[in-house]
């Protein structure tokens, strides 16, 4: 069980495992050395984005700038990225589940931050409203407005 505020990968570590949503949520949060703050980059719910990671690490292994926090008491499944590879290394039909989930999931991403640059922020926070309805359920308003580029009270106005 992973309690709120709890972080499952902190900034400045590598991130090996992947892990799945059973319950609860996730911000992924993005650590901007310049500005000394953290920004909100994407959400993880059971029903949104339901696996995660911090992408460039784990694919890289480089050193995270980024950390997973949980926003409400959550249940995950970890698992490590060898036992992942060890995994798909005897099993073709489960690569290729892989590699066409891996791509489902950054095709997503995309889509999802393609309609943050371009979409206005009220328009934004329609198409979370209408699209995404368990966003705006379950992450707290602070993390949204972080993610908008827009105070909470801005937001707040919004809404």
């Amino acid at each position: 069980m992973v309690k709120p505020s709890e972080c499952l990968v902190n900034i400045g570590e590598r991130c090996d495992r992947a892990f799945f949503i059973l319950d609860g949520g996730f911000v992924c949060q993005n650590y901007n050395a310049e500005a000394d703050r953290l920004k909100t980059i994407n959400f993880h719910l059971k029903t949104f984005h339901p696996i995660m990671t911090v992408i460039h690490s784990f694919y890289s292994e480089a050193i995270s700038d980024c950390q997973l926090k949980a926003i409400a008491r959550s249940k995950v499944l970890s698992v490590q990225k060898r036992a992942i590879l060890k995994q798909l290394e005897n099993d073709a039909a489960l690569r290729k589940a892989y590699v066409e989930e891996t791509i489902y999931a950054l095709l997503a991403i995309n889509e999802f931050h393609t309609k943050l640059i371009t979409l206005n922020t009220k328009a934004m926070y329609h198409y979370l409203a209408v699209n995404h309805t368990e966003i705006v359920q379950k992450i707290p308003a602070k993390y949204i407005a972080e993610f908008m580029g827009v105070s909470a009270e801005w937001l707040s106005r919004i809404r």
